[in-house]
């Protein structure tokens, strides 16, 4: 963990602050609607197949592959200019939900739509813990 972190940090919601602390204690874990089933994520109150307000953090794999992705070759916020070129994804998780992320230990060019992925945790700052996901190749 740095000392001091400087990027921008995701600011909990009363819907999205279990998704944080989940990820706080290294577990991927996604909304589900008891009422119909589906996975929902982004957080939030209703289903948004249904409109049930039963919905539950469900521990999913971590392991997916890239639905769509960009490299951005241009810092949006100065404290990504050290990370230039970086990979900006979203990634398909093999329950169905995507989720937006960035791609990390993989050299940019190696991405492809389709390139099979694995969470994991990093903890930026002692408060917050961010999801990032990485090759799921071994080798």
């Amino acid at each position: 963990m740095a000392d001091t972190y400087l990027k921008p940090l995701p600011i909990p919601s009363a819907e999205s602050a279990p998704y944080w602390e989940y990820c706080k204690k290294g577990e991927l874990r996604i909304q589900r609607c008891a009422s119909c089933g589906a996975f929902v994520h982004y957080p939030r109150v209703l289903c948004p197949h249904d409109a049930s307000p039963d919905l539950e953090w469900t521990q999913v794999s971590g392991r997916g592959s890239v639905f769509s992705y960009t490299i951005s070759h241009r810092a949006f916020h100065p404290g990504f200019s050290d990370d230039v070129p970086y990979v900006i994804a979203i990634v398909e998780l093999e329950e169905g939900p995507r989720l937006m992320c960035r791609i990390r230990d993989v050299a940019p060019e190696e991405v492809r739509v389709g390139f099979p992925v694995e969470v994991f945790f990093e903890a930026v700052t002692p408060e917050v813990t961010l999801p990032f996901f990485r090759s799921a190749v071994q080798g």
